[in-house]
């Protein structure tokens, strides 16, 4: 695997990881709202606003990535 194609799959790989990730901390305030006795954090839209813009950042990531290389793959003859 060459250089370029280590690193793509290295983004890529990270992009995979933080959609749980992210979504995980959209969820954070549905989750803690109904445990008792979890302290309120001071911010309460900052990890729901987090983990919206690392959502669209890693899907966006993936689509343009799979784009490209799909685009690449067009123009190589057979």
């Amino acid at each position: 695997m060459t250089d370029p194609e280590l690193q793509r799959s290295v983004r890529r790989s990270a992009a995979v990881l933080l959609v749980p990730l992210s979504l995980l901390l959209v969820q954070v305030e549905v989750v803690t709202s109904h445990l008792p006795g979890v302290v309120e954090s001071p911010l309460p839209g900052l990890s729901r606003g987090v983990g919206v813009v690392l959502l669209l950042v890693s899907l966006l990531y993936l689509v343009v990535s799979g784009a490209r290389q799909l685009y690449g793959a067009a123009d190589t003859p057979f």
